[in-house]
């Protein structure tokens, strides 16, 4: 079963939690590709000793290659980029801070390419937005992650809102074992929080601007409550299928 892994992150959580998560993928999958995007610091210059360490760290590791933001840069874009950088059309997306743990009979890559069999598309895996796979085809006919959310946060919400309008179903979720989400709180210094290491301008900009609450109608999905949209959304990387379309002809 072919599929990329992307994986996003920043400089506060190399150590603890970046690199032992790419190694323990790399003993379970030598071969699999992975995608690192690595965001820059929203008030601060970029972490130039961060920049060769990790540079260092991933040309040890075989098939993986990095995405690095100078500036900082939203989780939307991050996850758009990364996609669209991965070779396969399918992709499993993680955050940095889980734990995958090695030697387990039937364990979560077992699991998940037993998944991929039987779920053509998109879905979440157990409920959480902290790793799903993906399908390109999907991404286009939804939308893109909204990068008008400019910092971190609802991203995933206001995705799964349009796909349930897109396809008129929910989005799928997989139970799988093996893989704890640590939920870390370390986050960037430099922007505003609103909850834990959300950003608020992205709370804002999805309760205040993107959408509507209403009493009938509508739909809730991950949201507080159930919303109408009442902005459009904007073309992003419109050209995309156009080099799905044509690229084996170059």
């Amino acid at each position: 079963m072919d599929y990329s892994i992307v994986i996003t992150t920043f400089d506060k959580r190399f150590e603890e939690f970046l690199v032992p998560l790419i190694r323990n993928i790399k003993q379970e999958r030598p071969a699999v590709e992975i995608v690192v995007t690595a965001n820059g610091s929203a008030r601060a210059p970029f972490n130039q000793g961060y920049r060769q360490a990790l540079l260092a760290f991933l040309s040890t590791q075989h098939n993986c290659f990095p995405v690095v933001f100078p500036n900082f840069q939203s989780l939307a874009k991050m996850w758009n980029r990364g996609i669209l950088t991965a070779s396969e059309d399918r992709v499993l997306v993680l955050n940095d801070d889980l734990n995958i743990p090695t030697g387990v009979e039937n364990g979560f890559f077992d699991q998940l390419e037993l998944a991929l069999t039987h779920q053509p598309g998109t879905f979440k895996i157990n409920g959480s937005f902290s790793h799903y796979v993906i399908s390109k085809t999907d991404l286009i006919d939804v939308g893109f992650f909204d990068e008008r959310l400019l910092g971190l946060g609802e991203e995933d919400g206001d995705f799964y809102w349009r796909y349930h309008e897109h396809f008129g179903r929910e989005m799928p979720s997989v139970d799988l074992p093996d893989i704890d989400n640590i939920q870390s709180d370390i986050a960037d210094t430099g922007y505003i929080k609103g909850i834990r290491t959300a950003a608020k301008f992205n709370r804002d900009f999805i309760k205040n601007v993107k959408y509507k609450e209403v009493l009938l109608g509508g739909y809730r999905g991950m949201f507080d409550k159930r919303v109408k949209k009442q902005v459009p959304d904007e073309p992003q990387y419109p050209y995309e299928s156009f080099y799905r379309q044509n690229k084996d002809k170059v």
